[in-house]
């Protein structure tokens, strides 16, 4: 049928209109809606089959034209507020501090945003960027990073005399963020994915494979140096499997991973713990099996619980 694009994208837009889902950002509206049709397509399928939507096509075939079209309504604001977030709220110039050469920060963050537009077409990456974005919304790692270089403590200490970044504190903000922006380019190599599978999300990826990413990565970012995409990629790095990830890089898997189910208005219990204390707390007990570097959780976990985050 020619109007099968139109037909998808008619229901998707009434699934949108629930005012459940008028919180969400773009990309949580995706994936609950995706999972509101994994859950019920059995149910939906007798009325999704019949003439006046997809008929003759089978359970499989509809969710993905349904799926295609929720990309292409999602894409449209959620490509805006990309550009928002990478021209408003990463500031480029500290490439030139990191490099010792000036770059072009326009040229950077438009080539950023060609790259992540074409790279979120596959659905294992979109999915695996709702942490990282959520993060970017709320930047939730610049509090953090502050307290740091208040504190002079661990994470300080890893950030200027292990990474050995001499970088100013803004400047290690940005870093971070770019990580987190760019975490999901792990992704490059990897095939578009089984949105219908129940293993959306990726794993840890090893060293060699994060290597071999790299090299696809600097062809399409060339104006971003490899210090900058390395951080980004070995987020997906276990830190416990690889000790010498980078500082920033362990912030970047950390944040994106806090981020992955926040609810912002989440109501709190009297006498329960604040969400961020509380999430630290929990990740502490769990490093082994994330792949987290535990003193750095337990310095977020005290920066959490003395401001009440």
């Amino acid at each position: 049928m020619d109007n099968e694009p139109t037909i998808g994208a008619q229901f998707v837009l009434r699934l949108l209109e629930n005012p459940a889902l008028a919180s969400f950002s773009p990309l949580q509206k995706e994936l609950h809606i995706i999972n509101f049709l994994k859950v019920n397509i059995n149910q939906l399928y007798p009325t999704l089959s019949s003439a006046g939507y997809f008929p003759g096509k089978t359970k499989d075939q509809i969710f993905s034209m349904v799926y295609e079209s929720l990309k292409q309504i999602i894409n449209k604001s959620l490509f805006p507020h990309l550009k928002k977030i990478i021209t408003e709220n990463i500031d480029f110039s500290f490439i030139s501090s990191l490099t010792g050469s000036n770059g072009l920060k326009n040229a950077m963050s438009e080539q950023v945003l060609g790259f992540l537009q074409k790279l979120l077409q596959k659905s294992t990456a979109r999915l695996n960027f709702l942490g990282p974005l959520t993060a970017l919304d709320l930047a939730i790692s610049d509090k953090y990073i502050d307290e740091s270089f208040q504190r002079r403590s661990y994470l300080h200490f890893e950030l200027t005399k292990v990474q050995k970044l001499s970088l100013t504190q803004e400047e290690t903000k940005n870093l971070i963020k770019l990580s987190l922006l760019l975490k999901t380019s792990v992704n490059l190599l990897a095939v578009g994915g089984d949105v219908n599978s129940q293993e959306v999300r990726a794993a840890a990826v090893q060293n060699q494979f994060a290597d071999k990413v790299l090299g696809a990565l600097e062809s399409q970012l060339d104006l971003i140096p490899p210090e900058a995409l390395k951080s980004a990629l070995h987020s997906n790095i276990s830190f416990l499997e690889s000790p010498d990830v980078e500082a920033t890089a362990r912030v970047a898997a950390i944040f994106a991973a806090r981020c992955s189910n926040f609810r912002q208005f989440t109501k709190i219990d009297r006498g329960a713990d604040t969400p961020d204390k509380s999430w630290f707390n929990i990740a502490r007990r769990n490093y082994k099996f994330y792949g987290f570097d535990s003193k750095m959780l337990d310095e977020f976990y005290k920066t959490a619980a003395e401001n009440g985050w």
